[in-house]
């Protein structure tokens, strides 16, 4: 229960990392501002009142105002922020469109800042300090073809991650990022072919694709005061995979 009397918001909420994230929350005693562009799957009711569910495309210029006013006017503060939403378009590099690039920018990198800057000043306006949670992907460091915007936003995602990280530590508010690996979501499903599967597990070293709940652990540690002496980290969940420079089937003499 280290979340108990806390309030969170957790973005990309309706399903994958964002869900786990947020159904962990709740069950650790946090008040969940659980956010995403449309909300699909049933939620069990935690009970007390602790869940708001709130429909809100994070690419929208108008959704850091939007969520803002909400927490304002529902909240007493915010103590945790995980900036889980985020989107993937798969085309070769020579045809990708400028509207192809602009969408997946709006949504993991744009849209992530300005909610991020909104949140982070409600933390400051009520003297929390408060914890900031980023969800990058180990293709932040590790190619993936035929994901060239994916790939760009997530690489900014964690150096930005290190320049809010310097400058909210005077506010006590801490800022780190989490690294993915492999983990199966609504997202990966269907790049998850079973050739690419037998290819993930030969690479990964501990020879498993992630849950989202792995994820979420990570996620709720960094956003836990277990974590109050770590910020601008980036913290990688990904059983191996960006570490491991071994060539698999291979023995050496």
């Amino acid at each position: 229960m280290r979340f108990t009397d806390k309030v969170a918001v957790v973005t990309g909420a309706d399903s994958g990392i964002g869900r786990a994230t947020a159904e962990r929350l709740l069950a650790e005693g946090a008040t969940v501002f659980a956010v995403d562009v449309r909300h699909s799957q049933p939620w069990r009711d935690p009970g007390a009142g602790r869940l708001r569910l709130l429909d809100l495309d994070v690419a929208a210029p108008e959704a850091a105002d939007r969520l803002a006013a909400c927490l304002r006017s529902e909240a007493p503060r915010v103590d945790v922020l995980a900036n889980v939403a985020g989107i993937l378009h798969i085309a070769p590099f020579l045809e990708v469109t400028r509207q192809d690039w602009d969408r997946v920018l709006a949504v993991n990198l744009t849209g992530l800042f300005f909610l991020s800057q909104a949140v982070a000043r409600i933390m400051v306006d009520t003297q929390t300090a408060g914890r900031i949670v980023n969800v990058s992907s180990v293709h932040a460091v590790v190619s993936e073809p035929n994901a060239a915007p994916y790939t760009a936003t997530k690489g900014g995602l964690e150096a930005m991650t290190r320049t809010m990280a310097s400058e909210l530590a005077p506010y006590g508010i801490t800022v780190n990022c989490v690294r993915p690996g492999a983990t199966k979501t609504r997202m990966s499903e269907p790049i998850y072919t079973a050739q690419v599967v037998r290819s993930l597990l030969g690479k990964i070293p501990l020879g498993k694709i992630a849950p989202p709940e792995w994820v979420a652990s990570a996620i709720c540690y960094l956003a836990s005061e277990d974590a109050c002496y770590t910020t601008g980290a980036c913290l990688d969940v990904d059983g191996g995979y960006a570490m491991d420079g071994s060539l698999p089937g291979t023995e050496y003499a």
